[in-house]
């Protein structure tokens, strides 16, 4: 695909989100006006060919700005319970498929942030391994020799994802309500504080860095070793690891029984990360990762990190032994300390709690092992009891750090998905929390 020039300009953005969002409320308007002159059968016809059309709309303007819309988009996607299908499948191509930027202009970045050190690096693809949000990755040589992989923030991303975060609350939150009636409010704060994160590549280098610290004993998880020399706060050059990727990962000619273990070293990544280490690679997106033959899985994107708060930590802990043990009527009151209650402080219904809980013990079924994938159901479950409970998670309040856990784990359901994963899911989370904040035990008996 050819480059494509940044939009960098915030009066620019904000007229092509502002046209985006006036476009489809006026397609989405119009289709509610005509379909009072239509049968049922017409009006769902009618409904799907204009989801597709202004999926497709949103998916080419937010790959194309890139920055906080995009980031967005990928974001929902990955929730894929809160969308109808059309729009859920345009933003995932969000996750892969963004469109690049012209290769002078990354050079010339690599150029500007490297100084003298740009005559370490004797050569660079132009052709990126990865386009992202906020940028892309080319493959480079240094003047030892060594093949290396450069992250290469997009030229004025800093002063774009700042002008995007401060303009464009408004119009996002009126977008995505077209098809979802969530707060973005929480959402908004989270990504703000994680946006301006990514932005600094050498914040990324120093958390690639402690994650291979903390897994430097775990023959499972592979962290790229970071190249300081070809590293700054806009680009960041790391050994260059390669694997499957995950969409030849999914493909048939891989034995189920290999897909397995590389489900599991993503489950691995993601509770220690949690429990061991309060330290959670935030970042579900199957382009941050590739796999191995041997079932080793290599994890490529440290951008989006979260700090786990050790009582939020203890909360997890005291609230899935509840749910293990059948013991639901603990649930809304471990929810309520951990900050997760309806407006005014009353705990969620024990009701609500039960109806999904009973769901999420399919997965950890002490006598039989799980198949994510194999319940083609199971969304529909999931979005009949959201249904049944829409009153009152409407009036949900939650602390903004459960967001991108909560993320991270709903993400990697879909993975495991696709992955159709098989494996004793009970006794991995058990061991995992074994000896995770042991307050948590004691304190839940």
């Amino acid at each position: 695909m050819a480059g494509k020039e940044l939009i960098r300009s915030a009066a620019s953005r904000m007229f092509r989100l502002g046209g985006l969002a006036g476009r489809v409320g006026i397609s989405m308007a119009g289709n509610t006006v005509a379909n009072f002159f239509r049968d049922t059968t017409n009006r769902e016809t009618r409904r799907s060919i204009i989801l597709i059309k202004n999926a497709s709309r949103i998916q080419e303007l937010l790959g194309q700005l890139k920055g906080v819309p995009m980031k967005i988009g990928q974001m929902i996607s990955l929730h894929e319970k809160l969308l109808p299908e059309p729009v859920v499948k345009a933003l995932q191509s969000l996750q892969q498929n963004a469109p690049s930027v012209p290769f002078e202009d990354m050079r010339d970045m690599v150029a500007r942030e490297l100084g003298d050190r740009f005559r370490l690096i004797r050569h660079i693809d132009e052709t990126p391994l990865a386009a992202a949000s906020i940028g892309q990755v080319h493959r480079a040589e240094l003047v030892n020799g060594a093949h290396i992989a450069l992250k290469i923030q997009y030229p004025g991303m800093d002063e774009v994802i700042r002008a995007d975060l401060k303009n464009l609350k408004g119009i996002l939150t009126f977008l995505f309500s077209m098809f979802s009636s969530m707060d973005m409010d929480l959402i908004w704060q989270e990504v703000n504080a994680r946006m301006m994160e990514e932005l600094d590549y050498e914040r990324e280098a120093a958390s690639m860095k402690r994650m291979a610290a903390l897994f430097k004993d775990d023959g499972r998880i592979i962290v790229p070793k970071v190249i300081d020399e070809a590293t700054s706060r806009r680009v960041l050059g790391m050994e260059l690891v390669l694997g499957i990727s995950p969409d030849s990962a999914f493909e048939s000619v891989y034995p189920q029984a290999l897909k397995n273990v590389w489900a599991e070293s993503m489950v691995r990544l993601i509770l220690r990360g949690l429990f061991d280490f309060r330290f959670l690679h935030a970042d579900p997106n199957m382009a941050n990762f590739a796999f191995l033959p041997d079932g080793r899985l290599i994890v490529y994107d440290f951008g989006c990190m979260k700090e786990v708060p050790e009582s939020l930590c203890r909360g997890y802990v005291r609230l899935i032994r509840a749910m293990l043990d059948h013991a639901y009527p603990k649930m809304p009151g471990i929810l309520r300390e951990m900050g997760v209650h309806l407006a005014g402080g009353r705990p969620v219904s024990w009701q609500m709690v039960a109806d999904f809980a009973d769901v999420f013990q399919e997965f950890f079924h002490p006598d039989q092992h799980y198949t994510f994938g194999s319940d083609a159901a199971i969304y529909g479950r999931l979005i009949a009891l959201g249904n049944k409970h829409m009153n009152e998670s409407m009036n949900l309040v939650f602390p903004r750090d459960v967001i991108f856990i909560d993320r991270t784990f709903g993400g990697h359901f879909g993975n495991l998905c696709r992955l159709n994963a098989r494996s004793d899911w009970r006794s991995i989370l058990l061991v995992h929390m074994a000896n995770a904040c042991p307050a948590a035990h004691s304190s839940n008996r």
